[in-house]
């Protein structure tokens, strides 16, 4: 038995996904972390939350949950982690998997501030139509519970500079500026979708590989930065280096990068690429082609520098 048979899954709060490597031997425990926090992608995970809630909530917030939730990003976790765990050289992966939606608290923010404010372009840990204090309370606690498990499983595989970990995201094809989440919201984003309004928009990379913090200090491996690039460019596809964003104190990503410099990267892979269409508004097919052909170079890159890393 090795340290992450320790860690469980919470319902409704964290999955996790232990994939061992492939032939046994000694127990090994794993190489590599996932971390998906914005994971809760299906309408299920919406529905349970909201049914919870005596909030008076925005009529067709779903919408939002639909246009704000990281299709695609589970999916090509599980492609990654069975590529690392069964192939010629497999090591142990954990895919850690957040079911709480973003739409009612971020489990990558720091769970503070002003509810629906967004600060340096980063949506609020709370939106401001969750008014009621008890489901503040309730989801600062399932908010905590995440964090619990997930701390715990950066330690089992980056403690003592031995494995690394992968934040894991999908984002939207465009940056759309709506400042503040408020009861107004989906309002706001069938406006800044319509034809007219939608050119006016930043496109975002196909893949940005976030490596940097807002005061510019690298917080990832450059290697392992430079070779995910290269991997993506090889595919012809548009990428970026902290393109998009920085991290921001504001996330929980940014500690955990901090707490473990060089060995955690974050991806940011887009819905326009893994979807087949992206419906900004509505359920998005997803495209299992284009999950297997983004998720590969992350598979191949990452397994690369854990075999060059990781000591006997």
């Amino acid at each position: 038995m090795h340290a992450a048979d320790h860690l469980r899954s919470i319902p409704g709060i964290c999955d996790l996904s232990w994939h061992p490597p492939r032939g046994g031997g000694a127990p090994q425990g794993p190489a590599l972390l996932i971390e998906i926090p914005h994971g809760a992608t299906e309408i299920a995970d919406y529905e349970a939350v909201a049914a919870e809630l005596r909030s008076s909530l925005p009529p067709q917030l779903e919408a939002f949950f639909y246009v704000n939730t990281d299709i695609g990003a589970p999916e090509c976790a599980e492609r990654v982690a069975a590529a690392l765990s069964e192939g010629e050289a497999p090591v142990g992966v954990l895919v850690a998997r957040c079911r709480i939606p973003r739409t009612f608290i971020d489990c990558n923010r720091v769970a503070a501030g002003i509810p629906g404010v967004v600060v340096d372009g980063l949506t609020p840990a709370v939106a401001s139509y969750v008014d009621d204090p008890d489901d503040r309370a309730a989801l600062e606690a399932s908010h905590r519970r995440y964090h619990e498990v997930v701390a715990r499983a950066y330690d089992l595989v980056c403690a003592g500079g031995r494995g690394l970990a992968l934040q894991l995201h999908s984002y939207a094809p465009v940056s759309v500026d709506i400042p503040v989440i408020d009861r107004d919201i989906v309002d706001k984003l069938r406006w800044a979708y319509t034809p007219e309004v939608l050119p006016r928009w930043r496109r975002r990379p196909d893949v940005d590989v976030i490596c940097e913090a807002v005061d510019g200090a690298a917080l990832a491996d450059p290697g392992l930065v430079d070779g995910l690039l290269s991997a993506y460019r090889d595919l012809d596809l548009e990428v970026g280096a902290s393109a998009t964003y920085r991290l921001h104190p504001a996330t929980m990503g940014y500690h955990y990068a901090r707490r473990f410099p060089g060995q955690v990267v974050c991806v940011e892979l887009s819905r326009g690429r893994l979807a087949d269409p992206f419906v900004p508004l509505a359920r998005s097919p997803l495209s299992a082609t284009e999950i297997e052909r983004l998720a590969a170079p992350l598979a191949r890159v990452l397994g690369g520098a854990l075999r060059g890393s990781l000591r006997a």
